[in-house]
């Protein structure tokens, strides 16, 4: 038990240290939490980028931010069925219809935005979020990687209690 309980402090912990913040997550009805759990921990995931907060080169962006989505260890492929959106800088009025194409922005002062989302094939989004992150430098700040990293797990999001009782048919289970 007080291993269980080292590792929920320490995740907790962790939680906390993320830079920016998340205004909402919605996670619609197709999503299935036990295919799609362990996706940002160990499978290659395609980026799909539009905006460039840093004015740098569009195509060295877009390949930095792959880098940054992937699980440790994991090469990039623009081959996985596991494509992520990701809008920088550009609205964040959004809904499931939307969340999949929407599109970036450039540099701009204050707050860089995000909008991202689990998007498959060309269909409306299972999994989006949007949020915020201030004081980032540059792309190799780690406020900005741990941003767009912690940003991509979230869209991931585990089983809940009420997804359980979805497959419960013996009572009290």
């Amino acid at each position: 038990m007080s291993r269980l309980l080292a590792i929920f402090l320490i995740g907790a912990l962790a939680a906390g240290c993320t830079p920016g913040r998340i205004d909402r997550v919605r996670v619609e009805s197709g999503y299935d939490p036990v295919q799609y759990r362990f996706v940002p921990y160990n499978r290659a995931m395609k980026a799909d980028v539009s905006g460039n907060p840093f004015g740098m080169d569009q195509q060295a962006f877009d390949t930095l931010v792959s880098e940054i989505i992937q699980p440790p260890g994991v090469v990039p492929s623009d081959g996985s069925p596991y494509r992520v959106h990701l809008a920088f800088n550009g609205s964040t009025s959004v809904n499931k219809d939307l969340a999949c194409r929407a599109s970036g922005g450039g540099v701009r002062s204050g707050d860089m935005t995000l909008v991202a989302a689990l998007c498959p094939g060309t269909g409306a989004a299972l999994t989006f979020l949007t949020g915020s992150v201030s004081d980032v430098a540059g792309p190799d700040d780690p406020r900005f990687r741990k941003f767009v990293r912690s940003s991509v797990v979230k869209l991931f999001p585990p089983q809940t209690e009420d997804d359980r009782n979805d497959f419960c048919f013996i009572p009290g289970c």
